[in-house]
């Protein structure tokens, strides 16, 4: 966090040598709504379990875990990211139990489209057919 704001304040001095003001006053307009700003833990869980997962938005959902685990990596933290791609996998799994106990058979067919395309976007064909795939983690 603390480089974050070292970045942000290295910004901001570059802004005002630079003379861009209007810059200056967007750039301050766009931290007020940065949702990484401030983690706050309530509203994100509300939005994962009161609007995504009942709402059925996969793509949202997934944005928001890659989100976190882009924001919160650091390769010095090891345990940390561990734990981040446990959460990940509860809350899919998650969102697959609720879409099957809602009856929402076509939503979790939907979901695992999704999800197979991010997993696997490398397809090798070779001269017997398929050979291989290339997982890739995102």
């Amino acid at each position: 966090m603390e480089n974050m704001q070292y970045a942000e304040e290295l910004l901001r001095e570059f802004f005002v040598f630079r003379g861009f003001t209007n810059t200056i006053q967007a750039f301050e307009t766009e931290l007020t709504t940065d949702i990484g700003r401030n983690f706050q833990v309530d509203k994100i869980l509300d939005l994962i379990f009161e609007v995504y997962v009942p709402r059925y938005q996969a793509d949202k959902l997934v944005s928001l875990l890659n989100f976190s685990k882009q924001y919160f990596y650091s390769p010095s933290d090891v345990v940390l990211f561990s734990t981040l791609l446990k959460l990940e996998l509860s809350v899919l799994r998650y969102y697959v139990v609720h879409a099957l106990q809602s009856g929402r058979q076509d939503k979790v067919v939907e979901f695992s489209v999704k999800m197979a395309t991010i997993c696997c976007r490398n397809v090798r064909i070779g001269r017997y057919g398929l050979v291989g795939l290339v997982i890739c983690s995102s």
